[in-house]
């Protein structure tokens, strides 16, 4: 042993030798040879390595046990291996470090630092030398040697996972001991200290196997686990614990995604509320991941969604729905998730009573008819929307539509289109000033003569929306008041705006945007009160008697958060004509306040938007400065025995609450039985959220929902399932956006190739204006005889006695009264490049793109339609699936033809698929509002409709007939030009029902075009 060992010291000082050799012969036989043996193999990789092992081997020696001397060997001579620089220093590094680790750590450390270096020397090496520092933060022998044996499981697969487990272990578990310390004292003596120890020992054991089956998920894990609400009782916690052991048998990922939401679930929904959901979660795990997955990802959204509708009935509320959701998914799984997911959307407008009937009458509606019965308890069509309508009771508004129609045209002398509240635009500002949203069903008070005068009031206060400005755009005032909450110069105000200046543009600059659209929705609600009362004293029994019943239905203001207590007190001032006695001795200086406000600021008839939005900024800043919120708070009475909502610890990753945000957080419950507030609401309301499909779902290749684009607007249509033989209501988004300029090149070039036949073609269409003045013949009455009527007359009477007395002439104005809609398809099968047939004439032609052959084809149409007078917009759509329908503006009705159109013209180009249903319904909407006898859509098409959801060519076809249809029963004239001459027996299936023709030589289009108009409009 001694020449060995003088072998591999050689080069050290001899006396240096000497003593190293002497320390490690002093150590028993067994260690002794074990290091020798070590210390020989290091040679090989590295000598400066073998001699720093040999300096410190006497040493750790003594502190290790054999079994621990060969790991701790071994990790030294990997380190070597790689570089012989971390093998030094981890030499150096070990008797300090191994001093400072208690016994029984130490195999725990060497373990995984050993599986760390299999991986990655550097990582070894750090985590060796941080060693002590991470024991003394975890403070506990018993928990770090749990740590350590979790780190060094997830080192099988992951050293890098395994040192950010060893990095955030000891915050977590000090953060967990320092919640435990601090939270109340319980009332059970088992919710001791010993008991949350316990609940400690179980969540690292836990932790244990979600470090075996899925490595890195543990510090996800122990992360979630410290974020648990500190007021959970120890049971619930326990049996979390017990059901997320369950679900890791299913997978890592899956357990873990259970308990981040399960801790949500128990948070909103309660002890009672989180054991049906996990049985109902466990049902569909064991059929599919994939839909435990989505039903997982889904289920905060739904009870966040009922929590803020319904408040402090929530979590009884909640129970009943996992109920009847776990007897639909009994059926079928897919169906239960489908139940699950509408069940905010259909608790909006019924009880739970009746969405109870509702979900079990759609088990026997459909049987077998998987497809239909997923549609169904989506809410996806009419039928079942109807089922729920009928379920809910009240009144509908298909009943009462023309009624509504009628009496507010009666009222204001103003024809308005009533459409139901799933049509709303995305952008709460947006109004085309002839149409008012209302609620599809109002079942309010529960008779339905009161519903209906209910509905009244609701088509009024919309009404004077249209008549008293509230979706007024870029008054003077409303960019002022812009400006100035901008605070930046004018001269570069209106140069940077690139949207139009709405109330909505206020409310964005606005602190707290949820609670400014609160008040500002009140004050002009108030503001439309007011006015109509003024301008239309007929409306008043009405208003009053709904004022009666909204007064009688008023929540106890002792229920309210300081915040929601002012929206309520300003709603009884500005719309229920004012408080109780009662509550003005309360509360004195708020009720002045406000008052001063609505005086100030609403109660006039010259009051606009501007002063609505006004009075709701100056509230803001009462509220910031906390003079109205003290005066409110008064009023909050809370038991003495129950814990302050400001003691409660924030959960772990987020910053400390302010006690008043906390208590203005709580469920409002006014929001569920105001109907006032319909209109305001934003594209995140429960009526337009477009839910994420489920992979069960027919429509496989289900694409998102793209974000808006400055200065976009959107819409939602129906879209016709031949399948389903029904309408999926609000299916598709219409995205509505100017086009993109090109270059003017493109229309000059136009007009220099078909010259000649731009000026034949317009001097053919000037032919089609009227004469100012033309004869009309055959009158009782006129400004003069028509001649040959009163020789007429005379032979008659001569012969017969029989005599017309039709015998002047009358000068009559008539005039075209003709709107166009030119729809172009911009798809990319439009990019196909088409070659001339041979012309006799031997002359040829160039091959052109589709895309380009239709530009040509609308600049002659701009000429001609130019020469006659005509209205007429020119717009191009494509799609990416049913949530993208893009439709761009190339040119409007009241706009002119010009430089800016040509050069959008010029930036036409191709681009993704044809969802023609969709577009077709968008332009129908957008010709229907033009004043105008001959309503006129023409749809450039290259062949049949396509998109990646569509799901079959067939579907396409039928939604697209029934587009067509709705189209003409519209008072539209459709029709539509094709080149696709390969699928004429499929287009005359679609396009049969209206006008079509099929293009044989797409060459000719250009000259086509205005011929084809021209008939149809003569």
């Amino acid at each position: 042993m001694r020449k060995a060992l003088e072998r591999q010291l050689k080069g050290v000082a001899p006396e240096k030798a000497e003593h190293l050799v002497g320390r490690l012969l002093r150590l028993p036989a067994d260690r002794a040879f074990l290091l020798v043996e070590m210390g020989l193999s290091l040679t090989t990789a590295s000598v400066r390595a073998a001699a720093e092992f040999v300096r410190v081997a006497p040493e750790v020696g003594m502190l290790l046990e054999p079994e621990e001397l060969k790991v701790w060997g071994e990790v030294g001579r990997r380190l070597a291996g790689v570089n012989p620089e971390s093998a030094i220093a981890f030499f150096q590094a070990s008797p300090p470090v191994l001093k400072a680790i208690p016994l029984r750590l130490r195999r725990a450390l060497l373990l995984t630092i050993h599986r760390q270096s299999l991986i990655s020397s550097t990582v070894a090496l750090d985590g060796f030398q941080r060693a002590p520092e991470v024991l003394q933060r975890i403070g506990d022998e018993d928990l770090a040697a749990r740590v350590y044996v979790i780190a060094g499981e997830i080192a099988r697969r992951s050293a890098t996972q395994s040192a950010e487990f060893l990095g955030r272990a000891p915050e977590l578990i000090a953060r967990l001991h320092d919640r435990r310390e601090r939270q109340p004292r319980a009332r059970d003596l088992s919710e001791g200290a010993g008991a949350a120890r316990r609940l400690l020992e179980r969540a690292l054991a836990l932790t244990a196997l979600f470090a075996e089956k899925a490595g890195g998920l543990a510090t996800e894990f122990l992360s979630a686990f410290a974020r648990l609400p500190v007021a959970a009782r120890l049971e619930d916690q326990l049996k979390l614990l017990d059901h997320t052991h369950a679900f890791l048998e299913r997978g890592g990922g899956i357990a873990l995604q259970y308990f981040q939401v399960a801790t949500r679930v128990l948070a909103l929904a309660g002890a009672d509320g989180l054991a049906r959901w996990t049985d109902l979660t466990w049902k569909i795990a064991l059929q599919d991941n994939a839909a435990v997955y989505n039903f997982l990802k889904l289920t905060p959204r739904v009870l966040e969604a009922l929590v803020q509708a319904h408040g402090p009935a929530a979590p009884s509320l909640i129970s009943r729905v996992l109920e009847v959701v776990r007897q639909v998914s009994d059926r079928s799984v897919t169906l239960g998730i489908e139940c699950f997911r509408s069940s905010p959307r259909a608790l909006a407008s019924a009880t739970v009573e009746q969405f109870v009937r509702w979900a079990r009458s759609g088990l026997t509606l459909y049987p077998k008819d998987s497809r239909r019965a997923q549609a169904y308890y989506a809410l996806e069509t009419q039928a079942s929307q109807q089922a729920l309508r009928h379920m809910a009771g009240g009144i509908t508004l298909d009943r009462v539509s023309q009624t509504l129609r009628l009496y507010i045209q009666g009222m204001t002398g103003r024809s308005v289109t009533i459409r139901p509240l799933n049509h709303l635009p995305d952008q709460m500002s947006v109004n085309d000033g002839q149409t008012i949203y209302l609620p599809a069903t109002i079942a309010e008070f529960g008779e339905e003569e009161a519903d209906f005068k209910l509905y009244k009031v609701l088509a009024a206060h919309a009404a004077g929306q249209l008549e008293f400005g509230t979706y007024a755009r870029d008054l003077p005032e409303l960019i002022a008041f812009a400006r100035e909450l901008r605070r930046t110069p004018s001269s570069g105000d209106e140069a940077s705006a690139s949207e139009p200046v709405t109330f909505s543009t206020i409310l964005a600059l606005l602190p707290d945007r949820e609670l400014a659209e609160r008040l500002f929705t009140t004050f002009e609600n108030g503001r439309i009160d007011f006015l109509l009362r003024h301008h239309y004293r007929g409306l008043r029994r009405d208003l009053d008697f709904v004022r009666q019943r909204m007064r009688e239905r008023r929540p106890p203001l002792e229920e309210l958060s300081p915040a929601d207590l002012i929206v309520e007190v300003l709603f009884r001032l500005a719309l229920l004509g004012g408080v109780a006695e009662e509550v003005r001795h309360r509360l004195p200086h708020l009720v002045t306040l406000l008052e001063n406000i609505l005086g100030q600021f609403i109660r006039r008839v010259d009051a606009t938007v501007v002063d609505s939005l006004r009075a709701t900024h100056l509230v803001l800043q009462l509220l910031k400065g906390q003079s109205a919120v003290r005066d409110a708070e008064t009023t909050s009475e809370q038991p003495a025995a129950e814990e302050p909502r400001a003691e409660a610890e924030p959960e772990m990753g987020e910053q400390p609450v302010h006690p008043r945000v906390l208590t203005e957080r709580r469920p409002r419950p006014t929001d569920r039985i105001e109907p006032f507030n319909f209109w305001i609401r934003r594209h995140r309301d429960s009526e337009h959220v477009e839910w994420e499909q489920m992979e069960e779902s027919p429509f496989a290749e289900e694409l998102e929902a793209q974000e808006l684009e400055p200065g976009d607007q959107a819409f939602y249509y129906e879209e016709w399932d031949h399948e389903l033989a029904d309408f999926r209501t609000a299916w598709c988004r219409v995205i509505e956006r100017p086009a993109r300029r090109g270059a003017r090149q493109f229309v000059q070039a136009v007009r220099a190739q078909y010259g000649p036949m731009i000026s034949s073609i317009r001097y053919q269409f000037q032919l089609l204006r009227p004469e100012a003045l033309q004869k009309v013949r055959g009158e009782l009455d006129g400004e003069e005889f028509d001649l040959q009527a009163v020789i007429d007359y005379a032979l008659d009477r001569q012969t017969s006695g029989r005599v017309s007395e039709r015998l002047y002439v009358r000068r009559l104005r008539r005039q075209r009264d003709v709107a166009v809609s030119f729809l172009l398809d911009m798809s990319s099968s439009t990019a196909r490049t088409v070659s001339p047939r041979p012309s006799r004439a031997g002359a040829s032609r160039p091959s052109k793109r589709i895309i380009d052959i239709e530009k040509e084809g609308l600049v002659l149409m701009s000429e001609a339609l130019e020469a006659v007078g005509d209205r007429y917009a020119i717009q191009g759509f494509t799609s990416e699936g049913r949530h993208n329908v893009k439709f761009y503006i190339i040119k409007d009705f009241d706009e002119k033809h010009s430089p800016e159109v040509e050069a959008r013209i010029g930036g036409i180009t191709y681009q993704n698929n044809t969802r023609l249903g969709a577009a077709i319904r968008h332009a129908t909407a957008r010709l229907m509002r033009q004043e105008a006898r001959t309503k006129l859509l023409i749809v450039l098409s290259d062949g049949r409709p396509y998109d990646h959801d569509y799901g079959d060519a067939r579907y396409a076809r039928e939604d697209t007939k029934i587009a067509l249809r709705q189209a003409r029963m519209a008072g539209v004239i459709p029709f539509c030009i094709t080149i696709d001459r390969e699928s004429e027996v499929q287009l005359r299936d679609m396009y049969g029902e209206v006008g079509y023709t099929i293009i044989d030589d797409v060459l000719s289009l250009p000259e086509r075009l205005p011929s084809i108009y021209r008939r149809l409009t003569r």
